[in-house]
């Protein structure tokens, strides 16, 4: 079955940890959401300042979370109030949360669910 691609949000730590190491984690997730032939969204991207204050980031972040059909959550999405905040977002609003690549392969959707950009 053909399933339409969805927007799916990436969530992990970014505050504290090594700009390098950051980079490769979220790049690593974005290269494997596209690979299964979804859009990604990466937030070192839709923020694209490693100065911005956390509020300007989560700003930008929740926005571009709330434009996404879906979230993966990073294996370190607990360790940050952000990716948190963002993962609770998700389920309030009932997106689908994935919690590793693993899940979003074997995703199948509800019939009636349909993604935003094709509402």
């Amino acid at each position: 079955m053909f399933m339409t691609p969805l927007t799916i949000y990436i969530a992990g730590k970014v505050s504290g940890e090594p700009i390098a190491d950051c980079t490769i984690k979220f790049g690593t997730a974005q290269k494997q959401v596209q690979e299964l032939g979804h859009n990604a969204i990466n937030p070192l991207e839709v923020v694209n300042d490693w100065h911005a204050t956390w509020e300007t980031a989560m700003r930008k972040c929740v926005k571009a979370l709330m434009d996404s059909d879906a979230i993966l959550l990073l294996h370190d999405h607990r360790d940050s109030p952000g990716a948190s905040l963002e993962g609770q977002l998700a389920e309030t609003f009932k997106m689908p949360v994935f919690y590793s690549i693993k899940e979003l392969r074997n995703y199948r959707p509800k019939s009636n669910v349909q993604p935003l950009n094709k509402q």
